[in-house]
């Protein structure tokens, strides 16, 4: 009983109660909270970081598959009071808060933010895979220690790191542990007394950065789908990596949001800078995307251009499948997928599309080519004029449609940007891709394998020959994997930025006729074959038909034409 009194004078007199701020969320979150409990801190002024952690504690639901909430206080020496599993419930957490003692002693944070890192954030004692991990540093005064090796250790872990300082804390101790920004991470006032001043902006950040789900975004580029790609683990950094490819990208582009990838590269920056790491192979294997990540630095940095408002799905590539559109443009925060009906889509609807996406000229439109698609139809008809740069560019008729008819929605496929150049042909020569922009191919382990699969997709027949030619300088290509490209993925899809003198040339045996351009062929065959038939029978209905007047008169005319050219043939013979 003497406990729970206590419980309520710290609710009472922190003045929480129902007017406090709360957070709403089902996010789960795994939060440190690291006291000082130094001698500078008298007993009045611990009981105020009393009153302020149990303000805390009480904004948030607590549970296993909730928040979890462990403390460490420390001096010379840290102690952990309780783990992240330890106490399971709120009422829990708040009975133990009002048992802390102040421990006193000199103040090691240093050594007790790398305690934290070691012991704490460990999953036998409840950090979970899954979790926001945070820690909330709350301190009277400047370290005894050095703080700045374990402070980038826990960020380099992905910890986001929150600061309360009073007294005489150090604020440039404080800034430089916290996560950035300052504004958001950064808490200080004068005296312990004020605390209860800033409990409720400081909770509800708190609570803003856990119920956050942002956790990847793409900034400096021309829309919130374009640009530099950044990752959130702990705080916001640029992410590097090798072996980086469009499918890779396509899986950031689906996260936001943003439709398919259009194009991927490098930003170079003019010196290395904390980043994060990325596995492609991790990203495109379906795992989390923290799981993919770890800390380093660099200084270039993945760039990305995401289709935005249009892709194409359940197709064999990123350039083929059923069209969909980004619905309600307007509203940022209500906006879906819509299919587009076929009725109300033409060639240069379509030539736009394939541009926008990073694709080729379009080589199929064909209605449920790809299956239907669990999506709404509802989307206006376009009219493009071919020559816009994203397809909600182009005018449209101003009216809505919300039916078509089954298999009516619109299959697309665009042709691969490829080709080559500088040879005989358009079958032979040096091989380039688009991705953005059209480079030069290189890899050294390219074969013919691989140089046929370049022939089957201009129809250029089959592969003659294949080799490398030196260009002397460096300049701007693509390295292309040659497993990827076998394996029959899109060649845009197995390039990643390089520099080289060296690039790919390809001769093939020469132009065939596509697929597609023999069925245009039996197409209009069938169609000039219909047309003459429609003739024919229109003509011998025509005949068939019950004469007029002037029937007679035609025939009369034949007769005498008859009789007389006989008789002239008599006077002849006389």
């Amino acid at each position: 009983m003497d406990h729970l009194l206590m419980v309520l004078l710290l609710l009472w007199s922190s003045g929480l109660q129902a007017e406090g701020a709360q957070c709403e969320t089902s996010a789960k979150a795994d939060i440190v909270l690291v006291v000082d409990g130094s001698w500078s801190i008298n007993p009045e002024s611990f009981q105020d970081v009393r009153s302020f952690i149990t303000n805390v504690v009480s904004a948030f639901d607590i549970g296993p598959d909730r928040v979890q909430i462990a403390l460490v206080q420390y001096s010379d020496h840290p102690r952990t009071h309780w783990y992240l599993n330890t106490h399971q419930s709120k009422e829990a957490l708040l009975e133990n808060i009002s048992r802390i003692p102040l421990l006193g002693g000199n103040t090691y944070t240093g050594h007790a933010l790398y305690y934290t890192l070691q012991n704490i954030f460990q999953p036998n004692v409840g950090m979970r895979a899954d979790s926001e991990n945070i820690v909330v540093l709350i301190t009277d005064g400047q370290s005894t220690d050095k703080v700045d090796s374990p402070t980038q250790e826990l960020k380099d872990a992905g910890i986001e790191v929150f600061t309360v300082g009073f007294n005489t804390a150090s604020e440039t101790d404080l800034r430089s542990i916290a996560s950035d920004p300052d504004q958001n991470h950064v808490y200080i006032v004068e005296d312990s007394q004020l605390l209860r001043d800033i409990v409720d902006n400081f909770t509800i950040n708190l609570c803003d950065s856990i119920k956050s789900s942002e956790s990847i975004r793409l900034v400096g580029g021309s829309s919130p789908c374009a640009g530099a790609l950044e990752v959130k683990r702990g705080e916001w950094r640029p992410v590097f990596g090798s072996n980086w490819t469009l499918t890779s990208a396509d899986v950031m582009c689906r996260e936001l949001d943003c439709g398919s990838a259009a194009s991927t590269g490098r930003r170079n920056e003019s010196c290395n800078r904390a980043a994060w790491q990325i596995s492609p192979d991790c990203v495109e294997s379906g795992s989390a995307l923290r799981e993919c990540l770890s800390s380093g630095s660099s200084s270039s940095i993945i760039k990305i251009t995401c289709s935005d408002s249009v892709r194409l799905v359940n197709g064999t590539s990123l350039c083929s499948g059923g069209l969909e559109v980004k619905s309600n443009q307007s509203n940022q925060s209500n906006q879906w997928w819509s299919l587009v009906c076929e009725a109300g889509f033409d060639q240069q609807d379509a030539e736009v599309v394939c541009r926008g996406l990073g694709c080729g000229a379009p080589s199929v439109l064909w209605g449920a080519l790809y299956g239907e698609v669990e999506a709404p139809m509802l989307t206006e008809e376009f009219q493009c004029e071919g020559n816009e740069s994203a397809l909600l560019d182009c005018r449209s008729s101003g009216s809505a449609r919300n039916t078509c008819s089954p298999g009516k929605a619109v299959g697309l496929t665009c042709s691969e940007p490829v080709r080559l150049v500088g040879g005989s042909s358009r079958c032979a020569g040096a091989l380039e891709v688009k991705q953005g922009d059209w480079r030069p191919v290189y890899d050294s382990n390219w074969t013919l394998t691989s140089a046929a699969v370049v022939c089957r997709e201009l129809h250029c027949g089959s592969v003659v020959s294949t080799g490398l030619r030196n260009d002397s300088t460096l300049r701007s290509t693509w390295e292309i994997r040659p497993d990827c490209v076998q394996s029959g993925s899109a060649l845009r899809e197995c390039i990643t930025p390089m520099w080289s003198s060296f690039f790919l040339e390809v001769t093939c045996s020469g132009p065939t006729v596509s697929y597609i351009g023999l069925v245009r062929l039996v197409l209009l065959s069938l169609a000039l074959l219909l047309f003459i038939t429609a003739l024919c029978v229109t003509h011998q209905t025509t005949r068939g038909q019950k004469q007029g007047p002037q029937e007679p008169m035609e025939l009369d005319d034949y007769k005498l034409g008859v009789h007389r050219a006989e008789e002239e043939g008599g006077e002849a013979a006389e």
